[in-house]
């Protein structure tokens, strides 16, 4: 006598319907954990680029009189910041070193900024999830800075990009920082 296909169709159910259902995932497991931004971060040199070295070398072929003009508006816009302090809340408050705080809305709305120089700045700022965005435009170039938390929420990294239509290749460097407790 030959099983009927009643019989056969059971018979492949079995093993499904024996596995455990996979429990249904809760709403929070698709969200990103939160970075915590704010605090106050020390330089760690030995990680982080030597500016000035990074100037030199940007400039090395160019002539003499490019070299010198150059070298000064590089040193005047790149900085080497030791301290950086963030508070995030409804905008983040960014102050590197001892410059005056930017205060930016983290969707990309546009705020003016006075560096300590008095130099003046279009201000925006990009959030998403370890990285963080900030664009300065100034008068003629762009600073921006990419801020990368690190997984242990200890440190970070800070790549600076200074770029201007007449410079050949846009300078940057890399700062990183660890979180003081």
């Amino acid at each position: 006598m030959r099983p009927g296909p009643l019989f056969l169709s059971c018979l492949l159910a079995l093993p499904l319907a024996a596995q455990k259902a996979k429990p249904a995932a809760t709403a929070g497991a698709t969200q990103a954990p939160k970075v915590d931004w704010d605090g106050e971060w020390s330089l760690v040199a030995a990680k982080s680029d030597n500016v000035d070295a990074q100037i030199d070398d940007q400039v090395k072929d160019m002539n003499f009189a490019l070299r010198l003009y150059w070298k000064k508006k590089l040193q005047n816009a790149c900085k080497r910041f030791d301290k950086l302090d963030i508070l995030s809340g409804d905008s983040f408050t960014v102050t590197l070193g001892r410059e005056r705080p930017i205060d930016t809305a983290t969707d990309g709305t546009v705020s003016d900024w006075k560096r300590s120089d008095d130099e003046v700045f279009k201000a925006t700022l990009t959030k998403d999830g370890p990285t963080m965005i900030q664009t300065l435009q100034g008068d003629g170039y762009t600073l921006k800075y990419v801020y990368s938390m690190r997984k242990d929420g200890g440190s970070l990294a800070l790549e600076v990009t200074y770029t201007h239509p007449k410079l050949d290749n846009p300078f940057s460097y890399k700062l990183v920082f660890k979180r003081i407790d």
